[in-house]
């Protein structure tokens, strides 16, 4: 077995790994999912969400049917936040301070508002699993 042999059976078992991991614990949407491409552009457009750091911004969790969407603020310091289904909206800051002004506190209502939004959204659908997950018993 030559090194190029070896390090392509590595890379497949890490990518396996990672997608066993990734399955266990959630479900990613995919960019073909309406739901995930309507919910990043109402957080964008509504309080200027960044999603092209986060390598997969919306999961499904099997185990309890939560569903998540992640992303950044930049505008607040690359603030980060997440729309938990079932556990609700939260931010926080990986990067330091975020001065609370009546900007910051708008941008705050705002993405509460586009949370409350999202949930109703997903609360009308009548499958809420990602498109490759549907038709699963």
């Amino acid at each position: 077995m030559s090194n190029n042999d070896i390090r392509d059976t590595f890379r497949r078992f890490r990518n396996a790994l990672n997608e066993a991991e990734e399955k266990q614990n959630g479900v990613p949407y995919t960019q073909q999912d309406e739901v995930l491409q309507s919910s990043m552009q109402s957080a964008k457009e509504a309080f200027g969400a960044d999603f092209s750091k986060i390598k997969t911004p919306m999961f499904y969790y099997r185990q309890d049917g939560d569903i998540t969407l992640s992303g950044e603020i930049p505008s607040m310091n690359d603030a980060r936040f997440q729309f938990s289904y079932k556990n609700g909206c939260s931010f926080w800051s990986v990067n330091g301070e975020v001065k609370i002004d009546k900007d910051s506190v708008m941008r705050i209502t705002r993405m509460h508002g586009v949370f409350e939004n999202w949930k109703k959204e997903l609360d009308a659908m009548t499958d809420k699993k990602p498109m490759n997950m549907r038709n699963e018993e």
